[in-house]
C-alpha cells in the first residue's frame, strides 16, 4: 500500500483531505504532518522509516514554509525525485515559478466548495498511478 505524506496545519483541510481520498478510493497509509519542520525533522533523522511514494505540500505553514521545506527536503539523499504536490488556496505567480526549480509534479489550489475539493482525491489516484513504486489499489 502507498504511503502518502501530507503537510497540512489546517485540521479541516485534513479531514477534507481524507474525505478526498475516499471520494477517489484511495488506499493509502496517510501520515500528517501539523508544519513544515515536523516534516523536515522527520527527513533528517538517521532512524526514519521508508520515503513516501507522494508528499502533498501546503504552502503556508507555520514554523517553516512550504518553499523553505521543498529545498530542504529535495537535498536529504531518498527524497530527491520523490513524487510532490502542492495545495494552496491561492497561490502567486512568483510562488508557482519559484516551485518550477523544485520539479513539483501537480499543483492542486483548494476549491472553495466540497464537491471540488474531493475531485482532489482523483489527482491523488493519478499521482499514485505515475510514482514507480506506487501501484494504487481500489
Amino acid at each position: 500500500m502507498p504511503t502518502v505524506f501530507l503537510v497540512e496545519d489546517n485540521a479541516a483541510d485534513v479531514d477534507l483531505f481524507r474525505m478526498a481520498l475516499a471520494e477517489g478510493c484511495v488506499e493509502c497509509d496517510l501520515v500528517v504532518f501539523e508544519d513544515g519542520s515536523d516534516l523536515v525533522d522527520y527527513v533528517r533523522r538517521e532512524s526514519r522509516g521508508p520515503a513516501p511514494d507522494l508528499i502533498i505540500l501546503d504552502l503556508n505553514l507555520p514554523k517553516i514554509g512550504g518553499l523553505e521545506v521543498l529545498q530542504i527536503i529535495r537535498q536529504e539523499p531518498g527524497y530527491e525525485n520523490i513524487c510532490i504536490a502542492v495545495m494552496s488556496s491561492s497561490p502567486s505567480v512568483r510562488e508557482q515559478a519559484k516551485l518550477a526549480s523544485f520539479r513539483i509534479r501537480e499543483f492542486i489550489q483548494k476549491p472553495p466548495d466540497l464537491e471540488k475539493y474531493l475531485e482532489i482525491g482523483k489527482t491523488v489516484r493519478k499521482l499514485l498511478d505515475e510514482a514507480p513504486s506506487a501501484p494504487v489499489t481500489a
